[in-house]
Parts: C-alpha cells; sequence; structure tokens
C-alpha cells in the first residue's frame, strides 16, 4: 500500500452491484462494480482513491470487475501450543509463539456473521459479537478455524469458519473479548 509501489493511475468508476447508480449504496453492502481497463490488473489487486480502498475480487471480461470495498486493515496469525514440561500440556496462547500469516492487510470487516455466547452459558452472560471479514487471498496461505485476526484499533477476533471463492476470503469472526 505504500505510494513506492504505487505503479499506475487509473480512471474507474463504481456501481452498485446491479449496476444502479440511482441511489446510495446500503449499509453492509461492500461489494461494487468497477468500469476501468483492467489490462494491467489481476484479482487480489488494490486501487485506491478518493473513494477509498478497493480490492479486486474478479475480473471476468467483458463484464465489470467485481470489487470489495475495505474499511479497516487486518492482520491474521496463527497460534501454537506451548511447549511446556509435564503431563498437561495446558498454556495460554503466546504472541512470541504465533506466526504471522497476512500483515496490514484492508479488508472489509463488518458487523454480522455467527455470534456465540460466553462459554460460561449462564443467564445473564452477554452474546459474543459475531463478524464476516472479506479479504484478498494470499497465494501459499490457507487460514484455518482458531486462527487469530486483528484490526488496526487492537481488536481480536477468532476465526470461526473460512470460505474461499476464487480469489476472495470470507471469514467468520467471533470477537475475542476479556
Amino acid at each position: 500500500m505504500a505510494l513506492a509501489n504505487r505503479f499506475l493511475q487509473l480512471c474507474v468508476a463504481f456501481a452498485l452491484p446491479g449496476g444502479s447508480v440511482a441511489a446510495p449504496s446500503g449499509f453492509a453492502v461492500p461489494y461494487r462494480q468497477a468500469w476501468a481497463d483492467w489490462s494491467y490488473l489481476q484479482p487480489g489487486d488494490y486501487l485506491v482513491g478518493p473513494e477509498g480502498t478497493v480490492f479486486i475480487a474478479a475480473i471476468e471480461p467483458p463484464k465489470p470487475m467485481l470489487v470489495v470495498m475495505t474499511n479497516d486493515l487486518v492482520s491474521m496469525a496463527r497460534p501454537a501450543a506451548p511447549v511446556l514440561a509435564g503431563l498437561n500440556q495446558y498454556g495460554a496462547v503466546l504472541p512470541a509463539t504465533q506466526s504471522m500469516l497476512v500483515a496490514g492487510s484492508p479488508a472489509s470487516l463488518l458487523v454480522g456473521g455467527v455470534d456465540d455466547r460466553t462459554k460460561a452459558g449462564l443467564p445473564d452472560d452477554t452474546k459474543l459479537p459475531g463478524f464476516t471479514a472479506l479479504l484478498p487471498a494470499v497465494t501459499g496461505v490457507q487460514p484455518r478455524v482458531a486462527d487469530l485476526v486483528t484490526n488496526a484499533r487492537g481488536d481480536r477476533f477468532v476465526v470461526t469458519a473460512v470460505e474461499q471463492f476464487g480469489f476472495v476470503w470470507r471469514l467468520s469472526l467471533v470477537q475475542a473479548v476479556s
């Protein structure tokens, strides 16, 4: 995302997924159609401009590109089991033992998805908020259930489901609260 990595300036027109420009987009609808010269682009590339940051989800000429509007930066790490002596190998997740899978990737992070009760299951327990994250798939990386996602504000989430559609990961997340 650094300015030094930018290599092309394009004129891009955005429309809602149905092609309409007659009304504003609804909340929690990150998909847009994008009209531009996609000769130099491929799925997973980012476009940055006055509309914000989007990533290309699909290019299927002669149709417009499908892009995802982003609203956050996320990092994804895989916790490793702590190495402890003894019969009971119990221990907490430690930042030093995590392996970073994705760092600082623009993503669409939306409230929704599956929520869950706290593990105690008491009648007055609040539900843990559910979220859905959309981010471009990274070659050589495969997210798994129980991976940890952190956003730019430091909020932490646990991956509860992973789907890949073409070049897009859709992650179902539960916010980790303490």
